[in-house]
Formats: structure tokens, C-alpha cells, sequence
């Protein structure tokens, strides 16, 4: 049995093909009646729904998160040590002629 998130992930693309092609239809009808409306609100909840299904079926998919595990050696260090950069420490720059 297919599982619920590929249901959701096939239905998101066909209704983003869908409203793409209902947006290419649009356009070429408003081109040729010379008429500049904003697109149907068909066409827009259509595209809303297909990329809310789309990111729905992802989030499905992706499973758990893991963590992150820092390397052995900076796992004894704090973070201010590792962070400690002195050669991006610049005492020439314009601050002191502002």
C-alpha cells in the first residue's frame, strides 16, 4: 500500500501541473483580449493547495530529526574558545574616524 505522504506528494504536483496550465490558458486569453486582470482566484487557491499538499508530503517523508554531534576534541572546549579567531581581529578599520 502506497504510503500517505506519496498520495500527497502525486496530488500536490498534479494540481501544480493543473494550475500551471490553467495559468498559461490565462495569460493567453488575457493577451489576446488585450485585458490586464489579476489571475482567477481559482488559479491561486489552486496553487496555494497544491504547494501546501507538496510541502505536507516532504515534511511526511523526511522522518526524524538526529543530532549533531560535535567533533571529539571540541567537545572539551567551550564555545567562545572555538569561536576565537585573532587573525579576523582587525585594529586598523574607519570606526576610529567616525
Amino acid at each position: 500500500m502506497m504510503q500517505l505522504s506519496t498520495i500527497q506528494a502525486v496530488a500536490g504536483v498534479v494540481l501544480m501541473l493543473h494550475s500551471m496550465i490553467s495559468m498559461q490558458q490565462f495569460r493567453a486569453w488575457a493577451k489576446a483580449t488585450e485585458s490586464a486582470d489579476s489571475p482567477p482566484l481559482d488559479i491561486i487557491i489552486e496553487c496555494l493547495a497544491g504547494m501546501c499538499l507538496l510541502i505536507a508530503a516532504v515534511f511526511a517523508r523526511s522522518g526524524n530529526l538526529m543530532t549533531i554531534k560535535s567533533a571529539p576534541y571540541a567537545a572539551k572546549r567551550p564555545y567562545d574558545a572555538l569561536s576565537y579567531r585573532p587573525n579576523f581581529i582587525l585594529f586598523n578599520h574607519r570606526g576610529k574616524h567616525v
